[in-house]
Formats: structure tokens, C-alpha cells, sequence
């Protein structure tokens, strides 16, 4: 089934626009002459770790919504019709901003450690870079962050729709449909994060290489001081590698807390007598064949909680670090020729 021709218009014309606000705001403070020769980044202080109490909040509208829902269903009064979204919508945004604006405090943290704690030439220069510009993290990191982010959520999701089923199972009451269907779903849930992982590493690859570029004449005046190239690549690898394991790990531990928030509760079924067909099938189905067979049962109460899904949390985080580790690589191919120095000579 296709979205309306409306809602189609507005994602098309929407995420170009949204795409531009962001960017104009995280840009507010740089300043760039003609032909790029000064670039300045106006900044007060160091990000703070604020952006955790968005992700709280985001936490704190998904654990609502249940007890909001049973309250108005206690008190016999139905809710208002936009609540339920707005507490999804509201709260997914929430952490979402909370995941990626983080990230720079996430930046600036790690070049912090990386400069008291570092003794090689290619984690000092990192860690100077990700304290001068912590912010590059998120906006590098925010498409990949998103999709990791979904990806967790359809973990946690998953582990729930396979406790329903266990719970069939268990209770004689698998009717071989329904879960099947929720799984399958989710199957093209991770297909589609598959996918924007892949689009996200085509950003990611844009970006290091305009980073690259950006910086060719200070790497080559690095070079022509007698800095080996290995030592920039290597460089190149903390600055991307050190933001984004833990910004990764963040959103899998969102994503995953978010969707406990509403299907993360134990299942429990059975706890009740029910008729029982101990012939064949065919019998069984017969109205008029199976009055012999039938038996009267008690189903014994079963609850299953929804356990960790460790291994599809492994490979979405895995596959998201697997984007990062390539767009490395690509962007270290392109070091070579920014560290020319010829770089050095000015417009």
C-alpha cells in the first residue's frame, strides 16, 4: 500500500527543508572567507552532556504511555485521539535529538581522554581535532545514528513478538499466523535499516572527504614538518572510530529501551480450562465426528519476558561500524594526494 499523494509530497519536500535547518543551525557560528582560506568556528564553551536529558525524556514518554492508556481505561473515559502519537512521536524525536547532539559531547569526551591517556603522535592529533571541533560528530554521524537507532527499537520488538509466540507454544494456543506475520514485518524493518545504513555510508564518505580537503594544506604542512603519512591516516581512523563506538553502542541502547517501553512487558497466557480434540484432524474438524474426542483441560499460566536480543544488537551495531571502518578506508585513499605539497602554496 502506497502512503497518500500528500504525505508523499510533504516527505519529499520535507526532509530537504528539515535537512536545511538543521544545517543552518549547526553552522550559526562558522565563519568562512572567499576561497576558503579562513575558516573560524566561534564557540563559548565544551558541549555538555544536556543532550541526556532529551534521551531521558524520549525514555520517560514511551514508559508513559501504557500507564496513561490503563489510567483512562480505569476511570472509563476514553483518551484523547492524539495522544498516543504525540507521546511516540514526541518522545522518538526526543531521543533521537538527545542521540545525535550528544554525540558532540560524546566527541569532546573522547578527545579528552585520547589527549591525557594517548602516547602515539597518531591519537594526540585526533584528540586535538575532536576537542577543537566536537560538533563534526554530529553532523557526520546523524543519518547512521537515526537507522541504529530504528534498528535497536526492531530488536527490542522482535524479542517481543517472539515471547508472544513462545507463550502459544507453551500454552497449546499457537494459532501459526499472527507472530509469524509480526516477525516477517520486522524482517523488512531490518532490510530497511539495512539500507539506510548503506545511504548513510554514502553521506559519511562525503563528508570525511570534504573534511579532507578542507584540512589539505594544514596536512601537508604536517607532512612537510616530517610527519609520516601513516601516522595521518591513522589519525584520520581515531577521529572517526573514537566518537562513533560509543555514539553507536548510545543509539542500540535507545533504540532498545525505547521499544521495551512499549512491548517489553513479561507475556503471560494460559490460566485457564479449554476443550481439548484428541482425534486426527479430519475428525476434529467435523462437528459431527468430534464430540468423542473432545476432552476438557486446564492450560496452566505461563509468562515469558522478552530477553535481550544480543546477537541482532551485535549485528546492527556491527554493520554501523562496518559503514564507518569503509568510509575510513575510502577517505585514506584521497589522503595521499591532499598531502602533496604543492598544498602549501596559497590561491
Amino acid at each position: 500500500m502506497l502512503p497518500h499523494t500528500g504525505v508523499i509530497v510533504a516527505v519529499v519536500l520535507g526532509l530537504p527543508l528539515a535537512a536545511a535547518l538543521v544545517g543552518a543551525v549547526l553552522l550559526r557560528r562558522v565563519t568562512a572567507t572567499p576561497f576558503g582560506v579562513v575558516r573560524k568556528v566561534r564557540r563559548e564553551r565544551a558541549p555538555g552532556p544536556w543532550a541526556g536529558l532529551l534521551i531521558v525524556v524520549g525514555l520517560a514518554a514511551f514508559a508513559a504511555l501504557d500507564p496513561v492508556l490503563d489510567w483512562y481505561q480505569d476511570h472509563h473515559r476514553e483518551p484523547p485521539l492524539l495522544l498516543p502519537p504525540l507521546l511516540l512521536l514526541g518522545g522518538g524525536l526526543a531521543a533521537l535529538t538527545g542521540v545525535v547532539v550528544g554525540t558532540g559531547w560524546l566527541s569532546y569526551t573522547s578527545g579528552r581522554l585520547l589527549h591525557r591517556y594517548a602516547r602515539r603522535p597518531a591519537a594526540l592529533l585526533a584528540s586535538r581535532r575532536l576537542t577543537s571541533d566536537p560538533w563534526a560528530g554530529s553532523r557526520t554521524f546523524a543519518a547512521l545514528l537515526a537507522a541504529v537507532i530504528v534498528g535497536g527499537g526492531a530488536a527490542g520488538m522482535r524479542a517481543s513478538f517472539e515471547a508472544h509466540a513462545e507463550v502459544e507454544r507453551l500454552t497449546g494456543q499457537d494459532r501459526g499466523g499472527s507472530d509469524s506475520f509480526y516477525l516477517r514485518t520486522v524482517d523488512l524493518v531490518d532490510l530497511a535499516v539495512g539500507v539506510a545504513m548503506a545511504i548513510a555510508a554514502g553521506g559519511l564518505i562525503v563528508a570525511l572527504v570534504e573534511g579532507i580537503v578542507a584540512r589539505r594544506r594544514a596536512y601537508a604542512a604536517l607532512v612537510a614538518t616530517g610527519v609520516p603519512g601513516g601516522t595521518l591516516a591513522r589519525s584520520v581512523a581515531w577521529q572517526a572510530l573514537a566518537p562513533a563506538v560509543p555514539a553507536v553502542g548510545l543509539a542500540l541502547t535507545v533504540g532498545l529501551l525505547l521499544s521495551r517501553g512499549v512491548a517489553g512487558h513479561p507475556v503471560t497466557g494460559g490460566g485457564y480450562s479449554t476443550e481439548f480434540c484428541d482425534g486426527a484432524e479430519s475428525l476434529c474438524a467435523d462437528p459431527a465426528t468430534r464430540a468423542p474426542y473432545l476432552r476438557t483441560g486446564w492450560v496452566p499460566e505461563v509468562t515469558v519476558t522478552p530477553g535481550v536480543p544480543l546477537g541482532q544488537l551485535a549485528l546492527v551495531g556491527g554493520g554501523a561500524l562496518v559503514a564507518v571502518l569503509v568510509t575510513v578506508a575510502v577517505g585514506l585513499l584521497l589522503l595521499r594526494a591532499s598531502t602533496a605539497v604543492e598544498e602549501l602554496r596559497t590561491a
